[in-house]
């Protein structure tokens, strides 16, 4: 008590009074709860596209790059192999841009283009009176419809400049001894023209190493025994399908083309005749496959059998 008293006559100089803790209002309580929510949309849902479509007078191509909030990034180069103007090859390369979007399971996109044509008559800025350009449009439309949210801008040139080299490299002849390092995909007819295959289609054989996998991802098909069922669940998490081609994620390289056997020793062959001929072991011959973007379970022992 005495305590007490020392120290009540110590703070008596200064104002001091007790106030009881008052309720926390429900507003404070809303804006806290409303500010801390993460959105319900999953980041991987969300993608970011850049499209450029190119024309010249050694053919047409597209360039198309996907990336998303974790860091996943795919690039392509689409050849076109029928002649297109200018503005036809910004309209493919932007529907391949949403074709490969739904294909990655994109809920939300936002699409950058350099074309100010397409990005004004797209989002209804611009009027279409082109019979052509307006089929590519309700294209569009009908698949920008596909997704939860979209939003399409204009960029300058500066700003789209990887696009437009995969653009330029797919719009340009290939030489034989080139070594792939992305994905390269060639479109065979419009993509207005309904009844025309889009892609080609990569059948795969029900004898590949591919098949199960294959199999799985496409029509949700697993193996009988329970076991071989698990093991196919979990290699499946390591690939993607894109227009019903395989492809392995890959660390350096974003996406590796899945290779059947019976294409294995025309690739090793396409890959060593790029070097010169050089003699290299299997070990490097197997890394120089990888850099060109192929994939196959076996490659290892493949090249350096291929090499002696």
């Amino acid at each position: 008590i005495g305590r007490m008293l020392k120290w009540s006559l110590e703070l008596a100089e200064f104002d001091i009074s007790f106030e009881s803790r008052k309720a926390l209002k429900a507003q404070v309580l809303a804006d806290f709860v409303a500010e801390k929510t993460t959105s319900t949309t999953s980041e991987k849902n969300k993608w970011t596209i850049f499209v450029d479509g190119s024309s010249n007078s050694q053919g047409s191509g597209a360039g198309i790059i996907l990336e998303n909030e974790d860091g996943v990034l795919i690039e392509v180069s689409l050849g076109l192999s029928f002649p297109t103007t200018n503005n036809q090859a910004e309209y493919e390369a932007f529907l391949a841009g949403l074709r490969l979007a739904e294909d990655m399971g994109a809920e939300e996109i936002k699409i950058f283009t350099d074309s100010q044509l397409v990005a004004s008559q797209v989002s209804g800025e611009y009027q279409t009176k082109e019979e052509r350009l307006l089929e590519y449009l309700s294209l569009i439309r009908a698949k920008l419809a596909k997704f939860k949210g979209t939003e399409v801008k204009h960029v300058p040139r500066e700003h789209n400049a990887r696009a437009d080299v995969l653009s330029k490299l797919a719009s340009t002849r290939r030489k034989k001894a080139g070594n792939q390092s992305l994905i390269q995909e060639t479109l065979a007819k419009p993509s207005i023209e309904k009844t025309a295959e889009v892609m080609h289609v990569c059948a795969v054989d029900e004898q590949s190493w591919m098949s199960p996998v294959y199999n799985f991802l496409k029509s949700n098909t697993l193996p009988v025994d329970a076991k071989e069922a698990v093991k196919i669940r979990k290699r499946a998490c390591s690939y993607v399908l894109l227009d019903d081609k395989l492809y392995r994620r890959g660390f350096s390289i974003p996406l590796l083309k899945c290779v059947e056997e019976a294409r294995v020793e025309f690739i090793l062959q396409e890959i060593h005749e790029g070097i010169n001929g050089q003699h290299i072991g299997g070990r490097s011959l197997a890394r120089k496959a990888l850099r060109a973007g192929y994939y196959w379970p076996t490659m290892q022992n493949d090249a350096k059998d291929h090499a002696l």
